[in-house]
């Protein structure tokens, strides 16, 4: 019996990861029996449909031609394909036949100046806004999101029974906005793609860049690239339990939380480069002048005295998290989610491991996989432990070489960087030194399809902690 992965290897191989199936295979990937592999991301355009899966910890990209504005919808397989086979309708008006869910749109509310406006062959405007599901709106505002999301509720005697989620006031068109330029050029608008990765979405664009062109970052780049994304992750860490704190009334936890994070800020500030690390990675490597043994060690000293203090109010505020915004570990699985909000229910997925020159010994962190509120705000402080233990691993061996091969130039790449809230991941594909085609997966996306059943029960009033506790960024969902 074959299986899915050999189905689409069974494909045109065009680029390293990338297969090209007829609808034919196509259909047989998504009705062939046996385990199904995990999806990182679903995407269409005019011309093609695309699904990234995940095959052991590689990833292998499968695409078909899009036929009369029509292809067979991969959440009639992937549960979780159902948001990006709405988002390419809304921008391309492609139709996913046999898709899973209502439909609704996911970006146009009604109100855009044209229907599917990045087709070829864009539609009139359908004129007048949606209204929103559900019986009761929060505002952007109410909800502690730092974004546009719009949430409406179902709910019933002050609990929540379900969620609908539109993105479309969290819409930029930044992807589109990126097509046709160098990669260089692009790195600008990346860096700023969400708050949530100043340095993991560069770092993933850059490893999908260097792998269209041929390229591995030398050990001296690749290093400095883990010092930086160790240094974000642990801000983002403590910039999501203040939230959570806060959502709770542990006011002596957040403002822990909020000092030690601008003791990290304060310590990149001193050190030349920005306060959250924008604009430190680039296409070939990093910041000119950027000097990363001293921020490291800058850092580092900022931050180890605080851990021990952070984790006693951890266990004095615990109790206050139990049970509280559950994601069941079937779930995790079966939607791939990532980041702490997947490892905290037991899916062990951490894309650094698989990075060559990760000094493994270093990540160590586990605790409970109960799901809750509780488990994510351990593991992000077992997580910060690691990340200043692998820097100081990084600087004890910095530039160690290793032998990873240079793959063949092929135009086209697929990179990934592990954030703090999951793995980010980019696929780009060039022509003639200039961006073709793009996609990118924040990994917020994972977490949508789970939303709803992980805020079923909740308080109205703790949405904001709920939220929190998930480390949502709506910047990063609709692109």
């Amino acid at each position: 019996m074959k299986s899915m992965g050999r189905i689409i290897r069974g494909g045109e191989r065009v680029a390293l990861s990338h297969y090209h199936l007829d609808p034919a295979q196509w259909s047989d990937m998504l009705c062939v029996p046996g385990a199904t592999l995990p999806l990182i991301s679903c995407w269409a355009d005019d011309a093609r449909a695309y699904v990234l899966l995940l095959e052991g910890d590689r990833p292998i990209l499968a695409s078909t031609v899009v036929e009369d504005r029509r292809y067979l919808a991969p959440s009639s397989r992937f549960a979780g394909a159902e948001w990006g086979e709405r988002v390419s309708y809304d921008l391309y008006g492609v139709e996913a036949m046999e898709a899973r869910g209502n439909g609704t749109p996911a970006l146009d509310e009604g109100g855009w100046t044209s229907t599917w406006p990045l087709s070829s062959r864009p539609g009139p405007a359908s004129g007048g806004l949606r209204p929103l599901g559900g019986s009761r709106f929060l505002r952007p505002e109410q909800t502690g999101l730092s974004g546009p999301l719009d949430l409406s509720f179902e709910v019933l005697k002050g609990k929540i029974r379900a969620v609908d989620v539109c993105a479309g006031g969290a819409h930029r068109g930044v992807v589109s906005r990126l097509l046709g330029k160098t990669p260089e050029e692009a790195m600008f608008l990346v860096a700023r793609m969400t708050a949530g990765g100043f340095v993991a979405h560069p770092l993933a664009f850059a490893r999908a860049v260097a792998q269209a062109r041929g390229q591995v970052p030398g050990p001296g780049v690749r290093d400095v690239w883990m010092i930086l994304l160790e240094i974000e992750r642990m801000s983002l860490h403590l910039f999501d339990m203040a939230r959570t704190a806060r959502g709770v009334d542990a006011e002596l936890l957040a403002t822990h939380c909020d000092h030690a994070r601008e003791a990290i800020a304060q310590a990149c500030s001193e050190q030349g480069v920005s306060r959250r690390l924008m604009d430190t990675v680039s296409c070939g490597g990093f910041r000119e002048g950027l000097e990363i043994v001293p921020l490291a060690q800058a850092v580092h000293a900022a931050m180890q005295p605080r851990l021990a203090a952070l984790e006693e109010l951890h266990r004095v505020f615990a109790s206050r998290l139990n049970g509280f915004a559950v994601l069941d570990a079937r779930l995790a699985e079966r939607f791939a989610v990532g980041g702490v909000t997947g490892r905290a229910s037991g899916r062990s997925m951490d894309m650094r491991r698989r990075e060559a020159g990760m000094r493994l010994e270093a990540l160590r962190a586990t605790g409970s996989s109960s799901g809750d509120a509780r488990a994510r705000d351990g593991l992000r402080l077992a997580e910060i432990r690691d990340s200043l233990k692998l820097m100081e691993r990084i600087l004890g061996s910095i530039g160690l070489d290793d032998d990873e091969p240079a793959p063949d130039s092929t135009d086209e790449g697929i990179g990934v960087a592990e954030g703090a809230r999951g793995d980010v991941w980019y696929w780009v594909r060039l022509k003639n030194g200039r961006i073709e085609n793009l996609h990118v997966r924040d990994p917020g996306v994972s977490v949508l399809p789970v939303l709803g059943v992980m805020l079923q029960g909740c308080p109205v009033e703790r949405v904001p902690a709920a939220l929190g506790s998930i480390g949502l960024s709506p910047a990063g969902i609709a692109l």
